[in-house]
This record gives structure tokens, sequence and C-alpha cells, in this order.
């Protein structure tokens, strides 16, 4: 698509969407080690991507499903709690803290780092609100929410 866009095809402009189903095809990548790493290092090429373009930038989405690639292709280990720190970090200074990155982030976390990072055990409830708004204030919720920012 990039390549097709850059040579003239103003149809073909790369977005949040297409970027995001690519990264969500990492998460569901089924294989032997070689095959989660090369997930792994696409998700992360894809947020770089994302990050460096002029068009897009990353979502609340983008960075729920990158949680979701951790979580199915990294073993429980140091390196993959640092990782998700890391991204869950960057994620409040994206002001993009939404649903879904807390879900994920709920299920990718040991409980000692989940609470460390958002103040509440994992079994507490937990909503936006609760959150300081500049975690949240990029995020775009549902149908609604995005065609009233779109106005």
């Amino acid at each position: 698509m990039e390549k097709l866009f850059e040579a003239g095809n103003d149809h073909l402009r790369p977005n949040v969407v297409a970027y995001n189903a690519v990264m969500n095809a990492c998460a569901y990548t089924i294989g032997d080690v070689q095959e989660s790493n090369r997930a792994m290092e696409m998700a992360h090429s894809i947020l770089k991507e994302m990050e460096q373009s002029p068009h897009v930038s990353p979502d609340q989405v983008t960075y729920g499903t990158l949680l979701k690639v951790c979580a199915n292709q990294m073993p429980e280990c140091n390196t993959r709690e640092r990782l998700v720190e890391v991204l869950f970090k960057k994620c409040i200074r994206e002001g993009q803290v939404g649903n879904l990155v807390l879900q994920q982030l709920k299920t990718v976390a040991g409980d000692e780092l989940y609470t460390r990072l958002v103040g509440r055990r994992p079994d507490q409830a937990i909503s936006l609100d609760d959150l300081p708004k500049d975690w949240w204030c990029n995020v775009i919720e549902g149908k609604w929410r995005r065609r009233r920012s779109n106005v």
C-alpha cells in the first residue's frame, strides 16, 4: 500500500486501520520461536512506521494490539514485563490509555506490575474517569465519539 501510495495512487494511503490489522495478524501468528520472534519484530516495525508517518499515528487500538502481541508471542519473563512497562508508559505519554489497553494490560502484565502501573489491583473495577485525564485525553471510543471528534 505504501509503495503504491508513494507512486501516486492517493486511494491507497495506509491508515491506522490497515496498520492495526497487520499488527493484529502478528498477535495471532502461530509457529515456532522463530515465527514468534518475527511477529514481534514486525509489530515493532509497524509501530515505528506509524510513529514516523506524516499520515497516521498510533492509537489505543495500536497499543492494545501491541500488548496482545507481547502476550501471545513472548513467554512470561522479565524481558516481557520490561517491554510491557515501556509500552504502557509510552501509551500514557501519548494519551492513548483506553479500555482496550487496560484490558490487554490486565492480560499480559502480572498482578504486581499491573498494580504498580495503574495504581489498582487487577481485580478492582476501573474506568477511564478513574485515571488521570492526560492518560486518555486522545482516546476515541466508539463510532459516536469518532464522528463527533471529526466535526
